[in-house]
């Protein structure tokens, strides 16, 4: 019985680590991590008009789970927008921008969140999700949008590399703006179907850390588009795992997981630091 409850939400969280592992490593190498983080806040108020929206309209669950997913999709692109041109200001960096806009959006979905109260869905699913109380659809639209991914990448893999390592190259720079926009396509849809999962705070986890996990430590590029998406999805298993019969919270031990990859990817080169310096000490004692 237990096994058959825990179905969906594995599927889910396999998906989502997965999706998130693999567009976090572009996320990685194009350096939009921080913006990634501020997207993720930015779902939120998107996310709330679009339940409001179907509840007014009477849909049901499914409608509901529909219209989260478009509402918080669409509700970042003004926010990227924003984004964008704040950082086109002078004396405003592109991180400054971002922490702007992810002020700017989670504000705004708490606020709205409080102007529609009471909403058909608790305020805390979509701030760090509901993992257990993922449906089929769910799963769906998850899967979907890592299928698309995968082709995406598939297709576009050495051009999207390419403009990440080198975007003023010849060939990279005339296609500059548009492997951007694919890549922040990437990282919004990654982030809007991990919300039932992992909400809208916590899905930043399963897109930085896996590529943060690995770069220090794979031997090509190849590898690491492979093993991003391997490590999100083992990251997220384990934190369900570890979750369920602890009766903790299935998000906070997937980012905690997460957080503790990274770290302990960090180990052997400390630890070969420390060794060099004290060599070092040595020979000059």
């Amino acid at each position: 019985m237990i096994a058959s409850l825990l179905i969906l939400p594995a599927l889910h969280v396999a998906l989502i680590g997965a999706l998130g592992g693999l567009v976090g490593a572009f996320a990685y190498l194009d350096r939009r991590i921080f913006f990634a983080e501020s997207v993720t806040h930015g779902t939120f108020p998107g996310a709330v008009l679009g339940v409001v929206i179907a509840s007014a309209l009477g849909l049901g669950h499914a409608g509901m789970s529909t219209a989260l997913y478009i509402g918080a999709f669409l509700g970042t692109i003004p926010l990227v927008a924003l984004m964008r041109a704040l950082a086109t200001i002078p004396g405003i960096s592109s991180q400054g921008a971002a922490g702007i806009v992810l002020t700017a959006g989670f504000a705004s979905g708490y606020f709205l969140a409080t102007w529609f109260k009471p909403l058909p869905l608790a305020v805390s699913s979509f701030l760090t999700g509901s993992v257990m109380t993922v449906s089929p659809a769910d799963v769906a639209w998850a899967g979907g949008v890592l299928g698309a991914t995968v082709v995406v990448v598939s297709v576009g893999a050495r051009h999207l590399l390419a403009h990440c390592f080198d975007p003023s190259a010849p060939g990279a720079a005339r296609l500059a703006a548009r492997h951007e926009r694919i890549i922040l396509a990437m990282i919004l849809a990654a982030v809007t179907v991990a919300i039932p999962g992992v909400g809208t705070i916590l899905s930043i986890a399963l897109v930085a850390a896996p590529a943060a996990t690995l770069a220090p430590i794979v031997p090509s590029a190849r590898a690491f588009l492979v093993g991003s998406p391997l490590l999100g999805a083992l990251l997220g298993l384990a934190g369900l795992a570890i979750a369920v019969p602890a009766g903790l919270s299935a998000g906070g031990t997937i980012a905690l997981l997460c957080a503790a990859s990274v770290l302990a990817s960090r180990v052997p080169g400390w630890l070969a630091r420390l060794g060099a310096s004290r060599r070092a000490s040595s020979r000059r004692g």
